[in-house]
């Protein structure tokens, strides 16, 4: 009876195991990974991170938009 037991935590564990790295592997290469992720830059006047492939760039820096780079040319005259 006892080995009964065993044997089938075994296996719930086995089972487990097994999903969790099905779940991990499908995760590789997300969004949420920074070694397969784009580079990320920093907006100077809203300080949030942008893309680079998306960022609006104006005066040597990178923006979210281009109204947070207008608004940071104002601030720096």
């Amino acid at each position: 009876m006892f080995l009964r037991f065993m044997i089938l935590g075994l296996l719930a564990y086995l089972f487990l195991v097994l999903i969790y790295s099905s779940i991990k592997r499908k995760g590789k290469g997300s969004a949420t990974d920074p070694s397969q992720g784009e580079s990320m830059v920093l907006d100077p006047h809203c300080k949030s991170y942008v893309p680079k492939n998306e960022a609006y760039q104006s005066h040597g820096h990178y923006f979210c938009s281009e109204e947070c780079a207008q608004a940071y040319a104002a601030q720096q005259v």
